[in-house]
């Protein structure tokens, strides 16, 4: 039998009071917080917490912490160590830096906290699009139409910094005209201000091809005269317009120069992944002579800016603004650093990394619904419709997302459709708002399930939605039943214990529930059997409710005693009070079910260890159910109270943790809930 746990350490405050003081009191709170977080992180018996499990933790919530910025010196600390157990001290002294980061993914609080839901997502739409070769290169100049069609790579990057990548992710190429264009609006906006800027670029979808010779006319405000200027910033008469105010007081060399510094501080905190080809500016500014058309087309409309026309020499003018604009083309990035720059977008202009502001948010969200009406070609209106997530793409074979608020998602395939967009970059976003809730406009009923949110939690969604449909039929209460069942949610689905809404309608003795559940679900319903082999006809007679028993009998309900194992149970029920009965149990039963300790870590901050469903059943009992000693432990260290007693509990037929344990004979389980309860000279 192994050793009782070591006596957990008394802790004046809960972790998740806390961790809420951090950042708000000083240095003495930052210690507390440092202190909860590391008994909250403790997984095993002793006072210390596994390096292991720690970068583990964090990596499998995406953060790349080897080389994240902001975990420099835990980073350092653990280099090279397999597995060290950290003191309470060695833990507050390695994560000391990162201690806000640390805390948010235990409170479940990062942007994307389920965030192997989105990984999974997207190793299954690049399965799914892979074999997909249609398409050609660009071919107008060469470094498009040599590069290695075959490339194919998917990123991902959320405002807290949480990564993924797939393929050829870290791979360069040039980003190209049309990739380029909101960074230059941006610009543009950071040094003029909205109202300027858009004195010479309008903010209407063009219905015409990128590089048309067109442009819209408008008023002169204040003038009473006319002037034509380009429809929006993402063709290309509006990039070269707001080219032309970016950095106007520089010489070229220094205005490039300016921007690849800005491109690097957007796509930064992930190495070195921006660079110049020397060869694609050649080969741009050599094939241009539409540009120079619609360049001086503009001049000739008066479209240009006063900061362009107090050049003295236009034609210099002209030549500095197209150059600016063949050389930023001609940037080198990667899918991963494309990702970096969407999320310093979504993030309103931070970056995750440094925490650099590089944009105001308003100027962002200027940006944004720009990129969402004219940012993929002639493609925007169906992008729109389609997936409806702001975006831009590049002939370079880039498509770039921004989810605001939640992150930045790059694709990069050189194969172009008609419209010149890449084939998998379009492929794998339509494929990804099929699985994911991203699309701006999503709308859902109630609480169906249909698609990923990824603001939610693990097992909040299914939680919600079976808590809420289990808690009616166990209340009676038939009109929340209906809504749920008018919404398109499943009124037939089981919980972690095989059991049903008619299972609980039954056990409880809701005649009104069970009719309604009967004439609204499938005949095969009726004979669900949950955990112990019951149907609900054996809970509703077990019960003593009759009624409820001749309604499913007369329904077709079968009934066999000989399949059940709890109907020995004489009635002797003891309940210990061990924790409150709530519909926030099931998300914690839900990851002792599964195993899943880190979720039930991320739970701790915010829901009781003790917590009961409305079965009565604890966390405690699903862990020996499924045999999961790991979760047992982190359950019985991490109880404040008479953990005993709470060992000692019963749930709705009688049964304990142990009991649970034996039926199902794990053998290590039974053997340490007992050492606990030896060690504190209780029994059962």
């Amino acid at each position: 039998m192994p050793s009782p746990p070591a006596q957990v350490i008394p802790r004046n405050k809960s972790f998740g009071a806390s961790a809420r003081s951090l950042g708000t009191l000083g240095r003495q709170h930052l210690r507390e917080a440092s202190e909860a977080l590391f008994y909250s992180l403790r997984t095993e018996d002793e006072d210390s917490v596994s390096s292991k499990f720690l970068l583990g933790f964090l990596e499998r919530a995406g953060l790349r912490v080897a080389d994240d910025v902001r975990f420099a010196r835990l980073a350092e600390k653990l280099d090279g160590v397999a597995d060290v157990p950290l003191t309470r001290e060695d833990f507050i002294g390695a994560t000391e830096q990162g201690i806000g980061l640390i805390k948010k993914v235990a409170e479940n609080e990062l942007s994307v906290p389920n965030f192997a839901a989105l990984k999974e997502a997207i190793e299954e739409v690049y399965d799914k699009v892979l074999p997909n070769r249609s398409g050609e290169n660009a071919g107008y100049i060469p470094e498009l139409r040599d590069a290695d069609p075959e490339k194919f790579g998917i990123s991902v990057c959320t405002v807290d910094g949480q990564q993924f990548s797939i393929g050829d992710a870290d791979d360069p190429f040039c980003i190209q005209q049309s990739c380029s264009k909101p960074l230059s609006y941006l610009l543009a906006l950071s040094e003029f201000g909205t109202d300027y800027v858009h004195g010479s670029v309008g903010l209407e979808p063009s219905g015409r091809a990128f590089n048309e010779l067109v442009l819209k006319d408008v008023s002169v405000p204040g003038s009473g005269m006319k002037h034509s200027i380009p429809h929006n910033p993402m063709i290309n008469a509006g990039a070269m317009m707001t080219c032309s105010m970016v950095y106007p007081e520089l010489t070229r060399q220094e205005r490039l120069e300016k921007v690849i510094d800005y491109w690097k501080e957007l796509s930064g905190g992930i190495g070195d992944c921006i660079g110049y080809s020397s060869d694609t500016y050649k080969s741009e500014s050599g094939s241009a002579d539409q540009n120079w058309c619609l360049a001086y087309m503009m001049k000739e409309f008066n479209a240009f800016p006063e900061c362009f026309n107090q050049r003295e020499d236009y034609k210099e003018a002209l030549e500095d603004t197209l150059e600016l604009y063949f050389s930023i083309c001609s940037i080198m990035n990667t899918c991963r650093g494309m990702s970096v720059m969407g999320a310093s977008l979504a993030n309103g202009g931070l970056n995750p990394f440094t925490g650099k502001r590089l944009a105001t948010s308003q100027h962002v969200r200027n940006v944004l619904p720009l990129m969402l009406s004219s940012g993929m070609y002639d493609y925007s209106g169906r992008w729109s419709f389609d997936v409806g997530v702001p975006a831009k793409s590049g002939v370079g074979g880039c498509v770039f997302l921004v989810v605001p608020n939640v992150c930045g998602i790059s694709i990069f395939s050189p194969r172009l459709d008609e419209n010149g967009n890449s084939v998998r970059g379009v492929a794998v976003a339509t494929e990804l708002c099929k699985l994911l809730k991203i699309h701006n406009f999503e709308v859902f009923s109630s609480l169906a399930r249909t698609k990923i949110d990824l603001r939610t939690p693990k097992y909040a969604d299914e939680a919600k939605e079976l808590s809420a449909i289990l808690f009616a039929a166990s209340n009676g209460d038939v009109g929340a039943l209906n809504t749920y069942y008018n919404a398109g949610s499943d009124l037939t689905q089981k919980d972690y214990d095989g059991r049903t809404a008619l299972h609980l309608a039954a056990t409880e003795g809701r005649l009104h529930a069970v009719a309604y559940l009967i004439r609204k679900c499938p005949p095969e319903f009726l004979n669900l059997r949950d955990r112990w082999g019951t149907t609900a006809l054996e809970c509703a007679r077990h019960f003593g409710h009759t009624d409820c028993a001749d309604a499913l009998t007369e329904a077709g309900c079968e009934e066999d005693d000989d399949n059940s194992q709890f109907m020995d149970f004489d009635g002797s029920f003891i309940d210990l009070h061990h924790g409150e009965k709530s519909n926030e149990a099931p998300l914690l039963l839900m990851a002792a079910r599964d195993g899943d300790l880190d979720e039930a870590i991320k739970m701790h901050s915010t829901v009781d260890v003790g917590v009961r469903d409305y079965d009565s059943r604890s966390a405690l009992h699903l862990a020996a159910c499924e045999g999961h000693l790991h979760i047992l432990k982190y359950i019985a260290i991490n109880f404040e109270g008479d953990v005993a007693r709470f060992i000692r509990a019963h749930d709705r037929w009688g049964n304990s943790a142990i009991d649970d344990a034996k039926r199902y004979g794990h053998v290590g389980c039974v053997e340490y809930l007992q050492g606990l309860l030896n060690s504190s000279g209780s029994t059962l």
